[in-house]
């Protein structure tokens, strides 16, 4: 007994993680808020994915919460809930993250949508189940008073090894989920971040499972204790540091929504960029492109965007009979908005039409993100495109 009380450490005051309190308290603040934002915006009926993000960091950012000194010590003057069991239900919360993660880390499989329901049931039911007997496990070192990280026996060895399980698991799927897709290519660069960003947790995740097993066992025998003591010291602070990097990227939709409530995002601002040459060009090619018999009310900018992007499309085929080479000793934007421009003039002066040209914009991209990308280009010269129209024809007249 003299061994094992050496060897302990009495609960008799709360442990804060070690990170730096602001970067503590700046994590979980912002985590909270990307939470509360996510069930008010983003966390829409029909998308699961987005359901399982918000859960996630939901868990997490109660996981980080509760494993701080100030919360553990107001839950203890309050008389709700012992240091020793607030951080155990902190270490539960812990676990209660990873089933989200390994669902969503499995929705990205061809597969899922047949094994879905099933599966979900299945995974949530095993982690209630660790859950419970993870606290039970944690009986012992709670009547003792020590922290169970420290603490001897078999029943630290089944605590944690419920937890590095899990950790583990998490770790190993997410990260060969992530790996197969950046090796699959064809990542935008926003897309590419993210998943470099949950493979460094995932990665992260897969270590952590390791050596905190190791840290029990060391702990449950009595040996290894300057083992025991470093991963003491790291467990309370590496989890603030994923809780940050898993809440990065789990916030670029509600800063996505936000951006389009403020008429910031990059759909809206394509949509004030393209609205003059589309206008332009709709009303001289209006009997001969296809539109829409009811017009949405209030349609989203993507929406919009879309509609006026295969609107102008339309157009400029139609243009190819009115259009010749562009000028060639102009830029190449402004060459293509001059191209597109004395095109539009010669149609709208009643010019019989011609041979066809196609117009450099109409020609398809990799995608219709590239044909935006390029229009884009062209109607930010448009007004000096009609400009320099105007000053060649008043040359031409002069002459």
């Amino acid at each position: 007994m003299a061994d094992l009380a050496a060897d302990a450490v009495v609960l008799g005051y709360p442990v804060t993680s070690s990170a730096p309190a602001a970067v503590a308290w700046l994590t979980i603040g912002f985590s909270l808020l990307v939470v509360i934002l996510r069930l008010v915006w983003a966390d829409e009926p029909g998308l699961p994915e987005e359901r399982l993000v918000t859960y996630g960091l939901w868990f997490g950012a109660g996981a980080g919460l509760l494993r701080e000194g100030a919360v553990q010590q107001a839950l203890s003057d309050a008389g709700i809930l012992e240091v020793g069991t607030t951080r155990q239900v902190g270490t539960a919360f812990i676990v209660l993250t990873f089933a989200p993660l390994v669902l969503l880390a499995l929705s990205w499989t061809d597969s899922w949508p047949e094994r879905a329901a099933r599966t979900s049931r299945a995974l949530w039911t095993a982690v209630y189940v660790s859950v419970a007997v993870m606290l039970v496990a944690g009986t012992h070192a709670r009547a003792l008073g020590q922290y169970i990280d420290r603490t001897r026996g078999w029943e630290t060895v089944l605590y944690f090894a419920i937890f590095s399980a899990w950790c583990g698991a998490t770790g190993i799927v997410v990260t060969c989920t992530s790996i197969r897709d950046l090796r699959a290519g064809e990542l935008r660069p926003s897309h590419r971040v993210t998943h470099a960003l949950i493979l460094i947790v995932g990665v992260w995740a897969t270590e952590e499972a390791f050596s905190i097993l190791v840290s029990a066992v060391c702990a449950a025998t009595g040996t290894g204790q300057w083992f025991v003591d470093f991963r003491f010291a790291a467990n309370q602070s590496n989890f603030i540091y994923l809780l940050l990097l898993g809440a990065i990227p789990a916030s670029a939709q509600v800063m996505m929504d936000l951006a389009r409530r403020l008429r910031v995002d990059s759909a809206s601002r394509a949509v004030r960029v393209l609205t003059p040459l589309w206008s332009d060009l709709v009303r001289a090619c209006a009997g001969e492109i296809p539109r829409p018999a009811q017009q949405d009310s209030a349609p989203s900018p993507e929406r919009r965007l879309h509609r006026m992007t295969v609107e102008i499309r339309d157009c400029l085929l139609v243009l190819g009979r009115y259009s010749e080479p562009p000028p060639q000793q102009l830029p190449a934007a402004l060459a293509e908005a001059v191209q597109i421009a004395e095109a539009l003039h010669r149609k709208r002066s009643g010019a019989a039409p011609g041979g066809y040209v196609r117009l450099h914009a109409s020609a398809p991209g990799r995608d219709i993100v590239d044909e935006r990308r390029t229009l884009r280009s062209i109607a930010a010269h448009w007004d000096a495109a009609a400009a320099y129209r105007d000053h060649a024809a008043q040359l031409n007249g002069a002459r």
